[in-house]
């Protein structure tokens, strides 16, 4: 009887790994950022059609499709409960880079969709709460095609934008970093490096960690970066889509009497 279980067992175990595989060489597209990061940069990135903003709010998806590459077109709104709010989702989910879908271990099309929250009352008490600083009007109109240029191909590269034209980047970094709780209590210091897209509404998104530290570094970095407002890059006298990097350095100064480190 005891022989019988252990068969019944490892046939269990064989047809568990199995599923588990299949699972493994099967998925839908999933954003560069990961589908946590991607939500924030929405939120960051959304603005709210002031015609709406005295409606009713609700949820509009995307429908796109992505090839195996991860490219994504062929962006659509089947039913929304208003027009500028649907075209402000299509706008936001064009923003989006993917990993491709997987299909028996191997990258694969699929169709995808993705959907966006409007919610007036939570706009309008997140702007009142801490309104973003925006980037005054622009000389150049953005660029209608949706790719993304590498520095060296810009007529003019994106620079940080302060409402205070005496800040620099390198202050900016420095009056807000925040040194993580946990790099604090384990000494953890380093340098991150972030990749990210500049979009011609000077926000970041598609925000990648090239290179981690941990504890709780990496996410503060995102977040000096999602702050952060930049005059787009601009080429063609277009303003475009810009990838390009930032490393933010945590370093533990001297000792001090209260916790042993100073930051």
């Amino acid at each position: 009887m005891k022989d019988f279980y252990r068969i019944m067992l490892c046939i269990t175990l064989i047809f568990m790994s199995l599923g588990f595989n299949v699972n493994a060489q099967n998925k839908a597209p999933e954003p560069k950022s990961g589908f946590n990061l991607t939500k924030k940069i929405i939120q960051n990135h959304l603005i709210y059609p002031q015609e709406a903003l005295d409606k009713k709010g609700g949820k509009i998806t995307v429908y796109y499709d992505v090839d195996a590459e991860g490219n994504a077109s062929n962006y659509r709104v089947e039913s929304a409960f208003d027009e500028q709010c649907a075209a402000e989702a299509i706008r936001l989910v064009k923003m989006i880079e993917w990993n491709p879908a997987v299909k028996d271990g191997k990258p694969a099309a699929y169709n995808d969709y993705y959907t966006i929250e409007f919610s007036p009352k939570s706009y309008k008490k997140a702007e009142e709460r801490d309104p973003r600083l925006m980037l005054p009007e622009q000389n150049h109109p953005a660029q209608k095609s949706n790719k993304i240029y590498e520095l060296k191909e810009l007529f003019q590269a994106p620079q940080p934008y302060f409402a205070n034209p005496q800040v620099t980047l390198g202050a900016y970094l420095r009056t807000n970093l925040k040194f993580p709780e946990e790099a604090k209590t384990f000494e953890i210091q380093g340098t991150v490096k972030l990749n990210f897209v500049i979009e011609t509404d000077g926000r970041a998104s598609n925000i990648i960690v090239e290179n981690s530290v941990g504890g709780g570094c990496d996410n503060e970095a995102i977040r000096l970066i999602q702050e952060l407002v930049w005059t787009p890059g601009v080429k063609n006298d277009s303003l475009v889509r810009t990838r390009t990097s930032q490393e933010i350095t945590f370093q533990i100064g001297e000792r001090n009497y209260y916790d042993g480190n100073s930051y």
